[in-house]
């Protein structure tokens, strides 16, 4: 392999003829976040001095870059960016807010000049964009390479939204009262120059990095490049590395490009999950439900060992497959089930791992339990029985014992791949009794269950526990209402008024109507007697019919009698 380095700056690469630099397609999305971008802009300021009563530029190494095509020939053919994506990135997305300010500013000239290093012109006068991106197009091209930001739509994905925050973050830091902050911060005296001066002085202190420019001419080693990148140390991630692998080999891109549109695909149904999720983190539980449990350290090698080349198309039609069951794991709506009340429990067991018990681990399991659903290799009976036991297992293991999930990491994993595999109802029913044999030598005993239980605390300030002892009391509120849904009208009653000691202790607590809650304020047992009498939950005329008074030393006694209504008639378990 031929490869030429030699020293270079940014302006001479970003100063391209008649030429393009494209981001390959197996390549990441733009990723930088604000603590990247946030010290490249301090970098290139504290790097700015004065002499002479002039400003001075320094020079800033900005690192290697490795370009694959010859930069030099006059050729169509774009110069792809193996290694250094995110750096040009950056670079045109501050030129693209200096470009703004000063066109803010009234300088043309200036907005124009250095625009010139966004936009440049091939032999025939036409403009054509310095830096080409597939992934973020046409967000990157009508917002950041163009001066008329009008055309640009909102940001949707995730990469749209990170290259919007950069962007803002310039324009922000770059207006006049911002940046003589920030140049104050260098301990030199740039008081008396204007604005403009400033910003200049940033424009050229950019233009003049150096870097370690690397350039092949071998179009069809550029993957491999980007492999080897990653075993020196440049830090690309598992994922990335997957990408690259499946691109490599799916090169096809007329009439369309399949991997490029499934990788598309999949992305955008993980970015409509709530919060977002990470592609590794949805192809790790994904593999793990599939093939081998796997850490996030050993993923790539462990795909290259159990995927193979000619199974890549289907390994990504399965992907994207996969990715709506996890999006329906993480994001739960009754929607997903058409608003079929008989499924209303599920979207609540999914709600409550994600937002009360948040196991990240879980969503391996119910993968293929949801998928084997689909298959219809599992009967509704079984499958409502082991997603329910599994809910049970972990408020007493993980929310009120407090124990890792590590130990049932691998029981997960065997129970997804096999159910994977499951060819009817019969041997699914197997797989399944099979799980709960393992589960149930890891759950807790009354006595450790009840011992934890006791200590539950719910306040109205934040509490590590509040969330934990808030589910405990609706589920408890269900066993007495024989429900299986929570009721949105309840909320958590202080039975005593809320202080410290006792009266947060779940003994001291019960569901109640929300507006009889209001009602009923910080005022004495006594006088919420009659607020209580108005309530139609079970549960209230149950507690109101046994206890005339209600005393602090009643809590702890009252807490040990729910820990065992708890175990015995929701978990369903021998003392």
């Amino acid at each position: 392999m031929k490869m030429t380095p030699r020293e270079s700056t940014i302006s001479s690469i970003l100063n391209i003829k008649n030429r393009q630099y494209e981001i390959p397609r197996f390549q990441r999305e733009y990723s930088w976040e604000k603590k990247h971008y946030k010290e490249f802009l301090e970098d290139m300021i504290s790097n700015i001095n004065i002499k002479e009563d002039e400003i001075e530029v320094t020079q800033y190494f900005m690192g290697t870059m490795l370009f694959v095509g010859d930069k030099d020939k006059p050729s169509k053919e774009p110069v792809y960016v193996v290694d250094g994506q995110q750096r040009l990135t950056t670079v045109t997305i501050l030129f693209s807010a200096i470009a703004q300010i000063f066109k803010k500013l009234g300088n043309s000239v200036l907005a124009n000049s250095i625009f010139e290093y966004i936009m440049t012109k091939n032999v025939d006068g036409e403009g054509i964009r310095v830096l080409k991106t597939v992934s973020s197009y046409p967000y990157f091209s009508f917002y950041i390479q163009s001066l008329d930001k009008g055309d640009a739509n909102q940001p949707i994905s995730e990469e749209e939204i990170k290259i919007k925050e950069t962007y803002d973050f310039f324009v922000k830091n770059l207006r006049e009262d911002n940046l003589r902050q920030l140049f104050k911060k260098t301990g030199k005296d740039f008081g008396k120059f204007s604005h403009i001066a400033l910003l200049k002085a940033i424009r050229d202190q950019v233009l003049a990095a150096t870097v370690i420019e690397i350039i092949t001419e071998d179009k069809k080693e550029a993957n491999r490049l980007f492999e080897i990148l990653n075993s020196k140390g440049k830090g690309l991630s598992n994922i990335d590395m997957i990408k690259n692998k499946i691109f490599e080999e799916l090169n096809t891109v007329e009439p369309a490009d399949f991997a490029s549109e499934k990788w598309k695909n999949i992305n955008n149904i993980l970015n409509c999950c709530n919060e977002g999720v990470g592609f590794a983190t949805f192809l790790r539980h994904y593999f793990s439900s599939k093939y081998k449990s796997v850490s996030k350290a050993n993923l790539y090698d462990k795909f290259k060992e159990l995927i193979k080349i000619p199974e890549y198309k289907d390994f990504l039609k399965d992907l994207e497959d996969n990715a709506i069951i996890y999006k329906k794991i993480v994001s739960p709506q009754r929607q997903d089930y058409d608003n079929r009340k008989e499924y209303f429990w599920l979207v609540q067991t999914l709600d409550v791992f994600n937002k009360v018990f948040n196991i990240v681990n879980i969503r391996v399991p119910f993968l293929s339990l949801l998928e084997a659903k689909e298959r219809d290799v599992i009967t509704t009976r079984v499958f409502k029985n082991i997603v329910l036991y599994i809910e049970n297992f972990h408020f007493a293991y993980t929310a009120v014992l407090s124990k890792g999930t590590n130990r049932v990491e691998n029981h997960y994993s065997t129970f997804a791949i096999k159910l994977r595999k499951s060819r009817s109802k019969n041997e699914t029913s197997k797989i399944v009794d099979e799980l709960k044999r393992n589960l149930e030598s890891l759950f807790p005993t009354y006595n450790d269950f009840q011992t934890k239980f006791v200590t539950l605390i719910f306040s109205k300030k934040d509490n590590p526990s509040n969330m934990k002892t808030k589910y405990a009391i609706n589920r408890l509120n269900c066993y007495f209402e024989h429900s299986e849904l929570f009721d949105e009208r309840g909320s958590v009653e202080h039975i005593l008024p809320e202080n410290e000691g006792l009266s947060l202790n779940i003994g001291n607590l019960i569901l109640l109507e929300n507006n009889l809650n209001v009602e009923a304020g910080n005022g004495d047992y006594k006088s919420k007697k009659p607020i209580y009498s108005k309530s139609k939950y079970k549960w209230v005329n149950d507690f109101l019919a046994n206890n005339v008074d209600w005393m602090e030393n009643s809590v702890n006694k009252r807490a040990e009698t729910m820990a065992q209504i708890y175990y015995e008639k929701i978990f369903g378990r021998h003392i």
